[in-house]
């Protein structure tokens, strides 16, 4: 669908791409040029370990990509849906829109394995499933939901009770410590509805994850509505952002001394740390960006920001590998170093997206649901 974008947060444009970098082969190439610039092995070998996720408890800079995608989801709802209600657009129209686009996004992902055609596969919980329902709750919580206090008081309550559903919440076979096998959330994702999982006994993507999920799109929401408040970008905007980011690291940090951050279950701890983060990077973004105006800067991210979903699921549908492998595998070849051969076709990987995606950009072509 050909669309010409109206008047854009380009900092969120260029934060989307810089999140989705990663996915699409950024990780690989910052983590073999640190082996070919020749940093020492320690570092080379905490760069490689943040580009992995944690197994269970802890967070590493890779667990974040996710959430922070959730997050930004949330950011753009006082543009997308909230502007339209301060229009005077029935909220009941405004609430069917998103059911309809959360739809098109769970879609999308269940598209993946549904053209394998082998349906003891098929994966409902993946990705674009969290993504599609945390959009849906957070963007519907702020639709009907008016008021910076309220909404606050939404977001703590919802984290709070769901933190205790993960405790104490009844379930056949419940232990008395929470396992990566025995939580109710994994026990739901084996019973609620038959579906492949990703882990086999639970799905870190499955069933009531979302309702937390939902929580950090619903910051993201609150971040949207006060950025647009302002108007124009201005600094003090980006210093409130980096101050709530803080805030929501430590009372991160706090609540994971009574339940730990863990990725798998979205617990409240790593929602707010996720959420921190991502405040900050928010902040750091729309600084250098929006108020200073160095638009240069997202120069290289902006045109994967603008098509992430293209790109995401180009992962599944295209022959990128085989494509980047006839284009650079040659050039690799003649490099005498692994670490340069890789550098190499991690680099080519990343250069054959990134110029379809610049060719979709200059053409103003976007895909949207």
């Amino acid at each position: 669908m050909s669309v010409t974008p109206n008047k854009r947060l380009l900092s969120l444009d260029a934060l989307r791409g810089f999140d989705m970098f990663w996915i699409i082969g950024g990780a690989g190439v910052v983590g073999y040029l640190a082996q070919v610039v020749g940093l020492p092995d320690g570092w080379v070998a905490a760069i490689g370990k943040q580009f992995t996720h944690v197994e269970w408890e802890g967070f590493h800079f890779y667990d974040l990509i996710f959430p922070l995608f959730v997050f930004m989801s949330g950011v753009t709802v006082p543009y997308s849906v909230l502007s339209k209600k301060a229009k005077g657009i029935p909220v009941s129209e405004l609430q069917i829109g998103t059911l309809r686009r959360s739809f098109l996004i769970v879609l999308i992902g269940f598209s993946f394995s549904v053209f394998k055609f082998q349906w003891e596969s098929l994966r409902l919980y993946q990705v674009l499933w969290l993504i599609g329902m945390s959009y849906l709750i957070g963007s519907s919580v702020a639709l009907h939901v008016g008021g910076w206090r309220d909404r606050v008081i939404v977001f703590f309550s919802v984290l709070l009770t769901y933190n205790l559903v993960l405790v104490y919440m009844p379930f056949p076979g419940k232990g008395d410590v929470i396992t990566p096998d025995n939580n109710i959330a994994a026990w739901l994702d084996r019973n609620l509805i038959k579906t492949s999982l990703y882990r086999g006994t639970y799905d870190p993507e499955g069933t009531i994850r979302v309702i937390s999920a939902g929580m950090l799109g619903l910051l993201g929401a609150m971040t949207g509505t006060r950025i647009k408040s302002y108007g124009q970008p201005e600094t003090r905007c980006a210093i409130e952002m980096a101050g709530a980011g803080v805030g929501c690291l430590l009372i991160g940090w706090i609540w994971s001394l009574f339940f730990p951050i863990i990725k798998d279950l979205w617990t409240p701890s790593f929602v707010l740390w996720a959420g921190g983060w991502s405040l900050l990077l928010m902040s750091a973004f729309y600084y250098i960006l929006d108020v200073k105006g160095l638009r240069w800067l997202g120069f290289f991210f902006v045109p994967i920001g603008m098509n992430a979903i293209t790109v995401y699921a180009a992962q599944w549908y295209l022959p990128l590998e085989a494509s980047r492998d006839f284009f650079f595998a040659g050039l690799a070849s003649h490099i005498e170093s692994p670490a340069g051969q890789q550098l190499v076709l991690w680099s080519g990987l990343v250069a054959i997206q990134w110029i379809l995606l610049y060719g979709l950009y200059r053409k103003k072509i976007f895909l949207r649901v």
